[in-house]
């Protein structure tokens, strides 16, 4: 690892190619033992350089708006679904020329736009209405992942599946987890097939969304494959998957530099050229303790490891090192590919962070590097600096 770390220049994301295949592999093994379609949710990544990869795996991406519709159809080459809790007219209609799979939040939606797209698509439109099961999985900050917390403005309830509404849809759109293991997934799927088996008998396809983390080494995959095997049997329907994290789980890393040590504190604070509120957002959000390398459980250095901004809770974490920590000492933040290189902000100024890749045979390149102009364009209208 030391000799592609030095030639990072920080911060950055690096994106660790050996580990992405890892991951897709899993994904390559659910869709051969079940025969569902697997979906890249570009909310949750969208570092294009890398479609190609995914592409020659994933049966396509899903989309929660037009410029992740966009980016797919330029980019990724596959099937490009969409949902949204809401659209606006003229985001359909830009819409539609890139998908013909819409997923609908309500009622109204679907009443008002369905024809449309039946009318631009024909026989090739697919559309779908999100569905709140009501069955809440989600322990991680509930209130904000949890979309069947009471008061969700997430899908219809399950009295809404009339046979008119059946009729005007060809799929069931499921998304109810949050990096949920196994157990979940299966408790998901045995639940739909309880409390609305007349729905998944009228509907061709149920899409079951994203979140079940089926790449994580607690992750029971053969448990998973089971319910859906059973569940496509029993109901001869078409499956489809959207998973986000769990494709780029630990794919990847945020690398950052040590500015200063504040060592007058009973814990040392070492500062970063990263951020967690800019660059790392759920660390705060969720919040989480994110794995650093070189942390020591046992080890006699304590720091306390923190962002540059003016948020006093922009911390990491504390973390132990066998060695103390120097100024110029490069920190390795581990799994920092999901939801980080879309959630980016330039709060206070931060740069944004390096996109790099390490490819399998160790080499290290930069796929994209942002300045001062990037800042600048997302606050104004560019104009000549007026010059004293």
């Amino acid at each position: 690892m030391t000799q592609w770390l030095s030639r990072v220049q920080t911060p950055a994301y690096v994106a660790d190619i050996k580990a992405l295949k890892q991951n897709l592999a899993v994904a390559a093994r659910i869709k051969k033992e079940t025969g569902c379609r697997i979906l890249l949710a570009t909310k949750s990544f969208a570092m294009f350089e890398l479609f190609p990869l995914f592409a020659a795996t994933l049966d396509g991406t899903t989309a929660s708006g037009l410029y992740e519709a966009k980016l797919a159809h330029e980019h990724f080459h596959g099937e490009i679904h969409a949902y949204s809790p809401a659209y606006s007219e003229q985001e359909l209609q830009d819409l539609l020329p890139l998908c013909n799979h819409l997923y609908f939040n309500s009622l109204a939606q679907l009443t008002r736009y369905g024809p449309l797209c039946r009318a631009v698509h024909g026989a090739d439109s697919r559309l779908g209405l999100r569905v709140n099961p009501q069955l809440s999985l989600v322990k991680n900050n509930p209130n904000l992942y949890d979309p069947s917390a009471a008061g969700s403005r997430f899908g219809v309830f399950q009295e809404s599946l009339t046979p008119d509404v059946l009729a005007a849809v060809d799929a069931l759109h499921v998304h109810n987890l949050c990096e949920n293991m196994a157990d979940d997934s299966v408790r998901l799927i045995h639940h739909l097939m309880t409390m609305m088996p007349k729905a998944l008998e009228a509907v061709d396809t149920i899409n079951l969304g994203g979140g079940h983390y089926f790449t994580h080494p607690d992750y029971n995959v053969e448990a998973l494959i089971e319910a859906l095997n059973t569940l496509q049997m029993r109901f001869k329907v078409n499956i489809i998957l959207e998973p986000g994290g769990a494709l780029t789980f630990n794919g990847g890393h945020m690398v950052a530099s040590i500015l200063d040590i504040v060592d007058d504190r009973e814990v040392p604070i070492a500062i970063l050229d990263a951020s967690p509120t800019c660059h790392m957002p759920d660390v705060l959000e969720m919040p989480y303790r994110p794995e650093v390398v070189g942390d020591q459980p046992d080890g006699n250095y304590r720091y306390v490891l923190a962002g540059k901004t003016c948020l006093s809770g922009d911390v990491v974490g504390t973390y132990a090192f066998d060695l103390p920590l120097q100024v110029g000492d490069k920190i390795i933040i581990k799994d920092m590919l999901q939801y980080t290189i879309v959630k980016t902000t330039t709060f206070n100024g931060m740069p944004l962070p390096d996109l790099g890749v390490l490819d399998e045979d160790g080499t290290y390149r930069v796929v994209h590097s942002f300045g001062y102009e990037d800042f600048k364009q997302r606050l104004s209208q560019t104009r000549q600096p007026l010059l004293v």
